[in-house]
C-alpha cells in the first residue's frame, strides 16, 4: 500500500506544480482508520478470556466454597465407624442358661455419632466473617471488570490513534516523495539548486521514519490489546466517528458514583469480615455447648446381651489460656487497619473521578486547539508549495511546512485519543462500566 501510495505520487508531479499543493490538502485531509471491531467487542471478550477476570471469578468461587466451610461448623455432622478385629481366641460366657459372647473371634462394631451444636459464637462469628470476605470477593470481580475495561480502552484507543497515524505517515512519505519529485523536474529545469534537492531528499527520509515508527506503534498496542482482551484486532477500517467536543455532566453527580462504586463496596466488606473476627476473637473465651447422639452395634455383647446400645451427651467446654485473651487485640488492630484502607479507597475513587473529569475538560479544549493548528499547518504547507513556485519562498520553507502539517496531525490524533479515553475513564472511575461507546451520563 506504501508503494502504491508513493508511486501516485510521483505520477502527480508530472502534471504541472499547480496539482501539489492540491494532492498535500488532499492527503493531510484524509481522515484516519480505526479497528474494524468497536470496543464493546473487546470488553466484552475481556470479561471471559482475561487473565485477570479469570483469576477474580476463581477466587470469588473459592471464597463461596470457605463460606460454607465455616458453616459447617454450625451445622449438625453425622459421622460412621466401622470396626472388624480379629481376636486371637473367643471369650463366652455361660450366664442363667445363656451363653454370652464376650469377646468373640471374628468381631465387628460399628457406631453411629450425630454432633450437634449448640452455642458456639466464636465459630459464628468466624462464620460472619467468611461471609462479608465473599460478599467483598463477588464485589471485587466487579472492580477487576472494571480495571480490566480501563486497561483495554486504554490499549484500543491507542491502536486508533497508532493506525490513524501510520494512515498520516504514509501521506506524509507521499507528500515528500511528490516534493521531492518536484524540485528534481525544477532542478533538471535549473530552477532549483543541488540544496533544494538534497534538502527534498531528507524530508523523504525523515517522513519514511516516521512512517515505521507509527507502524512500530500499530503492532504493539495491538499485541496490547489482544493480551488484555483476548482478542486479536482486524485491519484498520472505518474511521471513528468525531468527538463533538461536548461537556461532561456536572462533577459532583461524577464524585457521588466514584464515593458509591465498587471499590468501596469491597472495602467496605473487607471491613465487616475484620469487624466479624474481632468478634469471634473476644467470644473465643465463651463457652462453647454441643450435643452428640451414638448409637453402637456389636457382636461382642459381653454381660448385657445386647448388639446395639445408644449413649446422649450433653457437653459443654471452656478453654482458658493466654491466646484467647491476645487474640481480641490483635484483631481490633487489623479492624483498625481496614477502616484506614476503607477510608483510603474511598479517597482513591474519588480522586479518581476528579482527575477523569478535569481531563475531559482539559482534552476538549486541547483537540479544538489542536483541530485549528492541523487546519492552520495544512494551508501553511499548501501556501509554501505555491510561494515556492513563483519563488517567492524556499524548499526549506517547504520541508518545514509539510513537517508541521504532519506533526499537527499526529498532535491531533493523540488528542483526539486522549480524550476518548479521559471519557471512558471518567465512566470506568464512577464504577459504569463501558457496555458500549457511548457511556450514560452521570446522572444515571
Amino acid at each position: 500500500m506504501r508503494r502504491a501510495g508513493r508511486a501516485e505520487g510521483h505520477r502527480s508531479l508530472e502534471r504541472p506544480t499547480h496539482w501539489a499543493g492540491v494532492l498535500w490538502c488532499g492527503l493531510l485531509w484524509s481522515v484516519p482508520a480505526a479497528a474494524t471491531q468497536p470496543l464493546e467487542a473487546f470488553l466484552e471478550h475481556a470479561r471471559a478470556h482475561s487473565f485477570d477476570a479469570r483469576e477474580a471469578a476463581a477466587v470469588a468461587r473459592q471464597r463461596e466454597l470457605e463460606t460454607d466451610l465455616a458453616l459447617s461448623r454450625l451445622i449438625p455432622s453425622l459421622s460412621a465407624r466401622g470396626v472388624y478385629t480379629r481376636n486371637q481366641q473367643e471369650v463366652a460366657a455361660n450366664f442363667m442358661d445363656r451363653r454370652l459372647v464376650i469377646t468373640p473371634q471374628d468381631q465387628l462394631d460399628a457406631s453411629l455419632q450425630l454432633d450437634v451444636p449448640i452455642i458456639d459464637l466464636a465459630s459464628y462469628h468466624r462464620y460472619k466473617a467468611a461471609e462479608a470476605l465473599a460478599k467483598g470477593t463477588a464485589q471485587q470481580e466487579n472492580v477487576t471488570s472494571l480495571d480490566v475495561s480501563r486497561s483495554v480502552a486504554r490499549a484500543y484507543y491507542q491502536f486508533l490513534g497508532a493506525s490513524a497515524l501510520v494512515t498520516s505517515a504514509e501521506q506524509s512519505v507521499s507528500a515528500a516523495d511528490a516534493n521531492q519529485k518536484n524540485v528534481e523536474n525544477r532542478r533538471a529545469a535549473g530552477a532549483a539548486t543541488d540544496l533544494d534537492f538534497e534538502r527534498a531528499t531528507a524530508s523523504v527520509a525523515r517522513a519514511e521514519q516516521d512512517f515505521a515508527d507509527a507502524q512500530l506503534a500499530v503492532a504493539l498496542s495491538a499485541r496490547s490489546l489482544e493480551s488484555l482482551s483476548g482478542l486479536l484486532p482486524d485491519a484498520p477500517a472505518a474511521p471513528p466517528a468525531a468527538d463533538d467536543l461536548h461537556a461532561e455532566g456536572p462533577l459532583p453527580g461524577w464524585i457521588d458514583l466514584a464515593s458509591r462504586g465498587p471499590a468501596t463496596l469491597v472495602a467496605s466488606h473487607l471491613r465487616g469480615a475484620a469487624e466479624e473476627t474481632r468478634k469471634a476473637a473476644a467470644r473465643g473465651i465463651w463457652p462453647t455447648l454441643s450435643a452428640n447422639a451414638q448409637e453402637r452395634l456389636s457382636n461382642a455383647t459381653g454381660f448385657g446381651g445386647q448388639s446395639s446400645n445408644y449413649a446422649l451427651q450433653l457437653i459443654l467446654s471452656w478453654r482458658l489460656d493466654y491466646s484467647v485473651f491476645s487474640a481480641e487485640p490483635a484483631q481490633a488492630a487489623a479492624l483498625e487497619a481496614e477502616q484506614v484502607r476503607l477510608e483510603r479507597t474511598g479517597r482513591a475513587a474519588v480522586d479518581a473521578a476528579f482527575e477523569a473529569y478535569q481531563r475531559v475538560g482539559a482534552g476538549i479544549v486541547k483537540c479544538r486547539a489542536a483541530r485549528a493548528q492541523r487546519r492552520a499547518a495544512e494551508r501553511a504547507a499548501v501556501l509554501s508549495l505555491d510561494r515556492y513556485e513563483i519563488g517567492a519562498a524556499t524548499q526549506l520553507d517547504v520541508t518545514q511546512a509539510q513537517r508541521e502539517a504532519f506533526l499537527a496531525a499526529a498532535t491531533q490524533i493523540q488528542a483526539d485519543s486522549d480524550l476518548r479515553y479521559a471519557r471512558a475513564a471518567l465512566r470506568l472511575a464512577a464504577g459504569v462500566p463501558l457496555a458500549t461507546q457511548g457511556a450514560p451520563s452521570a446522572e444515571k
